[in-house]
């Protein structure tokens, strides 16, 4: 499968580039400085200069030609507000539209789509999560085939291969963005996953074992 993943240089979208590599997809990584393409394609990525603030709409449809998904794990940078997330979204969405992608991921945060609440949350925090809700409306109303990954607090710890999962909502553990990382890409393998928020936090159960469980 030819995968394109927005954010391909976060820490986050590393270790997907990595591990979608590892499982034989063709990658593609999104980065914003071209500084940053080395780091893809010593992985065995391709990395393209997809700036999503100020990129015109068209180049960004001709960056995701060809790709069979579209996986957003870009998130605001130093500086950035929290806006970027829906915005980048809904560029997202509308470019993988119009280049005839059928497949879109998005990595989100635990509770988005559950009616967390964010009343002791900081006012940073009220509006983090009112952007990616925000997202997560535009991805329900797209035409794609879409699937929403809502982790807990991401940590940079070797992954366990070990979390929890599911539909509703669950407390949050922290889990390493290697393990949230491995669920992307086991969703992104199974089609019951599309149409599907899902939680996940750190857990003790096999990653393909829980979503299993979960999608069951």
């Amino acid at each position: 499968m030819r995968v394109t993943v927005i954010g391909g240089h976060g820490r986050t979208g590393l270790e997907l580039v990595k591990q979608l590599v590892a499982a034989k997809h063709d990658v593609i990584g999104t980065i914003r400085n071209p500084e940053h393409e080395q780091a893809l394609t010593k992985l065995g990525a391709e990395a393209r200069l997809v700036d999503l603030e100020t990129a015109p709409a068209d180049s960004i449809v001709e960056a995701f030609q060809g790709s069979d998904a579209v996986i957003f794990a870009a998130g605001s940078a130093e500086g950035q507000t929290s806006a970027f997330d829906r915005l980048g979204t809904l560029r997202t969405l509308r470019a993988a539209e119009k280049a005839g992608v059928k497949r879109y991921i998005s990595i989100s945060s635990i509770g988005a789509s559950t009616g967390l609440s964010t009343r002791s949350m900081s006012e940073e925090m009220k509006d983090y999560y009112k952007q990616k809700r925000a997202a997560a409306a535009h991805i329900v109303k797209s035409k794609l085939d879409w699937t929403i990954i809502e982790p807990a607090e991401l940590t940079d710890d070797e992954g366990s291969g070990v979390v929890k999962i599911a539909l509703a909502a669950i407390r949050s553990v922290p889990n390493a963005r290697a393990d949230v990382a491995a669920v992307v890409l086991a969703a992104l393998e199974d089609p019951r996953s599309i149409g599907k928020a899902i939680q996940v936090s750190g857990g003790n159960t096999p990653i393909k074992a829980a979503l299993e469980r979960a999608l069951a």
